[in-house]
């Protein structure tokens, strides 16, 4: 764990998705994150490059369907259609995951460890807070993605309730919460 904590020069978010989406509808340039040129691997990584967290693994390594190795520093590579399926993916997590955090994994899982042993109160400033917008970035042209978006919206979940009404109820129930509220139930 200790490993994790003294990791340098990995990539920190300035904004979240919702964030960077709403930079562009007020017609401005997203602040993007700064890239260090030395990153190393991932630290989930054993030396055979298998991931040592798979069957526990963040979102964003479920998404990222990558068409290279996780290896080196070398990051995601994949197709358009399938980047814009994961970020439209991750912002809709976040219209859900309203009072939760925003930012690198390794910042997370550090903040969360020394939240647990009362080491520290506040939220460091380089973790963002979500933000709920109910428009998704899909340009009238986009027709595959329309499609795509569409037809996942109207996908049969369960009991007779569809993506888009689970979607719903889920983001009305988070909105409750307050900021970090999530952390007095899970400590």
């Amino acid at each position: 764990m200790e490993k994790i904590f003294s990791l340098k020069g990995y990539p920190r978010p300035k904004l979240t998705h919702n964030q960077i989406l709403l930079c562009y509808k007020e017609g401005s340039e997203p602040s993007l994150e700064e890239m260090s040129e030395d990153i190393g691997p991932c630290p989930f990584l054993t030396s055979q490059n298998l991931c040592k967290i798979y069957e526990r693994r963040p979102l964003m390594c479920r998404i990222m369907a990558s068409t290279i190795e996780c290896k080196g520093s070398a990051q995601a590579e994949l197709p358009y259609f399938l980047f814009q399926i994961s970020t439209l993916s991750l912002q809709l997590v976040e219209n859900i995951d309203l009072g939760g955090l925003y930012g690198n994994l390794f910042d997370l899982i550090k903040f969360l460890y020394h939240y647990k042993k009362e080491t520290v109160e506040d939220v460091p400033e380089y973790l963002l807070n979500n933000l709920d917008v109910d428009e998704l970035p899909i340009l009238p042209e986009e027709k595959d993605l329309k499609k795509w978006v569409g037809t996942l919206y109207r996908t049969y979940i369960e009991n007779e309730i569809t993506f888009r009404e689970l979607l719903q109820k889920l983001r009305s129930e988070f909105r409750k919460y307050e900021s970090l509220s999530f952390l007095k139930e899970i400590f």
